[in-house]
């Protein structure tokens, strides 16, 4: 797992050969529990080093596609796995593990550990029904599952359109996200920003237009 310059905040990616760019995952460290976010699948020595860092109390996933050995993980470390409420019927049988399902608006729908630092946002016309993005106020990180990404070194961009069911909604559920103080863009796919993320953020909007 990689530091990043946000405290408490690792890293660690798969390469997509395919794809040419970075599948990762996040760990953010905290006292009332680490928390996961879309987990990558973990080596022996990554399994090692969260251990260190105090194990998994929740996993957040932001899609039904982010899934991958989420099960597997949480038995290991017995954390919590959490998931969009809007992506239960995609589950199918693997619904069975979900302990919680969240959704956006307020009062929040997380644990409360969780809801207090987290805010929900519902981003429509992706591959999904409803893809979350996660704000992390504490440390001002937005962290997008799949939706927004980065095939090239510090370039944002959308899912490709024939993946998208509504580039419209995709727009207009981003929008709204540009008020936010943004310190790090975390990103499901690509590269991620943890500088001028949020000019990089208002001029990939103005891209949009």
């Amino acid at each position: 797992m990689k530091k990043t310059r946000i405290e408490n905040l690792f890293l660690w990616s798969h390469y997509q050969p395919e794809k040419q760019l970075d599948f990762n995952g996040f760990l953010w460290v905290q006292p009332s529990g680490n928390l996961l976010i879309d987990p990558m699948p973990l080596s022996e020595a990554e399994r090692g080093e969260l251990r260190e860092l105090g194990g998994v109390r929740w996993v957040l996933l932001t899609n039904f596609d982010h899934l991958r050995d989420a099960v597997s993980l949480c038995r290991e470390f017995g954390a919590e796995l959490w998931a969009p409420e809007a992506e239960r019927e995609r589950f199918g049988i693997d619904a069975e593990a979900v302990n919680g399902w969240y959704r956006a608006g307020q009062p929040s729908s997380l644990p409360a550990e969780l809801g207090q630092n987290l805010a929900v946002h519902s981003i429509r016309g992706g591959k999904s029904p409803v893809e979350i993005a996660l704000y992390i106020e504490p440390i001002r990180a937005l962290c997008f599952g799949d939706v927004v990404r980065s095939h090239e070194v510090g370039n944002l961009r959308l899912l490709p359109d024939p993946k998208l069911t509504d580039r419209v909604k995709v727009i207009a559920s981003l929008r709204p996200l540009a008020s936010l103080p943004i310190d790090a863009l975390l990103l499901g796919d690509g590269d991620c920003f943890f500088y001028r993320a949020q000019d990089a953020f208002h001029e990939f909007l103005a891209t949009l237009d």
